[in-house]
């Protein structure tokens, strides 16, 4: 059985339990956001090799009697008083208690000395630094974390503030098991004549009372007989059980898995891609027993538009001399005195012009090393609706200062925490303004296009199947003020003509994707009749039209006219008699990985009198 070691206050003061999970302050974050941000990034700064892969798995499970008995009475047999933990047996039903255990193989595991006050080992103090100590070392530098504080959201997610730690680490050339029960989120209390900080440890107590980690082959049996993943043979890899985990947000089981597996896809999509050697972290997730899928980004209609930006992004930081081309647009982020390159940001349309309902919708995704998402940046739509997804990587030399402006929990850059020196600007800010001004210049422009200012009248709307964009241009055929009847001060032209009236949309045609062009006609004499015309073609990358179809990519197929009156006509001519005062809409199909440019003609048919 495990002995139970409460920490007490010392003559010279000491830190509350409730530090940790205090310094995490307010956040916008979920609590399964918050568990897999900060135990992913633990597992990510463990990985053994620098350019390797790890392995990271999320299992819950409800114990059976015997394991549960096994943790209430060998494990935390012994509960302090006044603290989450000791309502540890209110949570046992029908005499099993569920578990949620956090693991990862292909890292170092929790290493080093067992004792904070040991120095001068050469080792890491990995097993100190997290089961010991609040707060990071500042001789750890900055890797993904930069306080170390954000580890008490491990015992928030539990209901009775209770975690079991077993590790396989490397102790003084071989492998040494370890297992330690932890309880963090407490406040500190009093017991007689004595206070205490609230910290309590479970293991093997020594001759002054501290308790020291369960080691061996007895900590190795105890953590295999509980349930807990296991790093095969000689390998490192540490595993965390929450006992009792929350139910914030969720309902059950199978819903706390794929929360934190949404986590995953939402803040670790750029480690789940298969860039070069497979994902730099193998997912896994489980519910009794049952798989629950892990993120797989390219394959979500949303994460697959940040990713395709990221590959383009990460293609062009190994090749500067890397092209860009319809879909993905690059600009580099400089400051300018003085001049420094702060980082690059991709951006792509969406593959859809509809909209997706997805909260991530123009936005960017700010990243540093070691590439997790740190924020979604909101950005300026575009008056088209078309939603655009971007994605900005910072400089290497710059992560330093990314890193400096995050909070406890690395989910923001707060300029003001970057201090600059007097008169120097803040690189922070100018990053973060620029790819707000980006975005704001892209908005303007596309404003000016929808309304027939910019140049060849061009207006755009993303393809649905390739994240292409669309024009649409041609005399008379772009975006017009409207004239004609009906408008005060405007007299009938005695020329027709024919004007697009509102941007294209996408939509469904006998399961076909269609793109369509709205259009009015005005002037002509009454009584003739007018033949209207309309043409497709695919668009260069220089802007002009493709005379027939590039190798990859299919030509637009004129798909039908539907008039004012609702009527569906497959005639490429359309007839209509004068005046004509309803809108018409002509139909094209949508080629994947092409952009089109329609124009329109008019001829007027004069009508011989009898």
């Amino acid at each position: 059985m495990l002995s139970l070691y409460r920490q007490q206050y010392g003559a010279d003061g000491g830190l509350d339990a409730r530090s940790a999970d205090n310094a995490i302050g307010r956040t916008s974050l979920g609590l399964w956001d918050l568990v897999l941000r900060e135990s992913l990034q633990n597992s990510w700064d463990a990985r053994t090799e620098r350019s390797g892969q790890i392995s990271y798995s999320v299992d819950e499970y409800e114990m059976s009697e015997q394991q549960t008995s096994t943790l209430t009475k060998d494990v935390f047999g012994e509960l302090p008083p006044n603290c989450r933990s000791t309502d540890l047996l209110k949570h046992v039903f029908s005499r099993r208690i569920r578990v949620l255990v956090i693991s990862d193989s292909g890292t170092r595991g929790l290493g080093g000395p067992i004792r904070a006050d040991v120095s001068g080992t050469g080792e890491r103090r990995d097993f100190v630094d997290f089961v010991r100590n609040l707060g990071r070392s500042t001789s750890k530098g900055l890797e993904g974390g930069t306080y170390g504080l954000g580890k008490g959201v491990l015992y928030r997610a539990s209901q009775v503030g209770l975690c079991l730690i077993y590790s396989q680490a490397r102790h003084e050339g071989a492998i040494e098991p370890r297992l330690i029960g932890v309880s963090g989120g407490d406040g500190d209390y009093d017991d007689g004549s004595r206070r205490y900080t609230g910290r309590n440890w479970w293991g093997v107590s020594g001759a002054d009372g501290i308790v020291d980690p369960l080691v061996g082959q007895a900590a190795h049996g105890l953590a295999e007989d509980l349930g807990m993943r296991i790093p095969p043979g000689d390998a490192t890899g540490t595993s965390i059980m929450v006992v009792a985990p929350e139910f914030a947000g969720v309902e059950n089981g199978r819903d706390r898995v794929a929360a934190i597996a949404d986590a995953a896809l939402k803040w670790a999509w750029p480690h789940a891609l298969d860039l070069e050697k497979g994902p730099n972290i193998r997912f896994e997730f489980t519910a009794d027993g049952e798989s629950v899928p892990g993120p797989k980004p390219l394959d979500d209609p949303v994460y697959r538009e940040f990713a395709s930006a990221y590959i383009e992004g990460r293609q062009r930081i190994l090749d500067p001399g890397y092209g860009s081309n319809w879909q993905t647009t690059f600009t580099s982020i400089h400051s300018k005195k003085p001049k420094r390159h702060l980082g690059l940001l991709t951006y792509r349309v969406s593959h859809s012009p509809l909209a997706t309902g997805s909260e991530l919708e123009n936005s960017v995704a700010l990243l540093r090393d070691p590439r997790m998402v740190v924020k979604y940046l909101p950005v300026a739509a575009q008056p088209n609706g078309v939603p655009v997804f971007g994605v900005f990587i910072s400089a290497p030399d710059m992560n330093k200062e990314f890193a400096k402006s995050e909070p406890v929990t690395h989910d923001d850059w707060v300029y003001q925490k970057t201090a600059a020196a007097k008169g120097m600007p803040n690189p922070v800010r100018i990053a973060l303004d620029n790819i707000r001004e980006t975005f704001r210049s892209l908005s303007a422009q596309g404003a000016k296009a929808a309304n027939g200012v910019a140049s060849k009248g061009a207006s755009r709307v993303a393809a649905a199947l390739g994240s292409l964009l669309s024009g649409f241009a041609g005399t008379g055929a772009e975006e017009q003020p409207p004239t004609g009847p009906g408008v005060p001060g405007a007299r009938r032209p005695r020329k027709a003509a024919v004007r697009q009236v509102a941007t294209a949309t996408l939509d469904l045609l006998d399961e076909e994707v269609v793109a369509q062009y709205k259009f009015a006609v005005t002037g002509g004499r009454p009584g003739n009749n007018l033949a209207i015309r309309v043409a497709a073609r695919v668009v260069t990358e220089s802007g002009g039209n493709e005379s027939a179809s590039p190798a990859d990519a299919e030509m637009p197929r004129f798909a039908g006219w539907v008039t004012g009156h609702g009527a569906l006509f497959s005639e490429e001519v359309l007839t209509v008699s004068l005046p004509y005062d309803h809108e018409i809409t002509a139909m094209f199909t949508q080629p994947a990985d092409a952009a089109i440019r329609v124009t329109a003609t008019v001829e007027e048919l004069e009508i011989a009198s009898n």
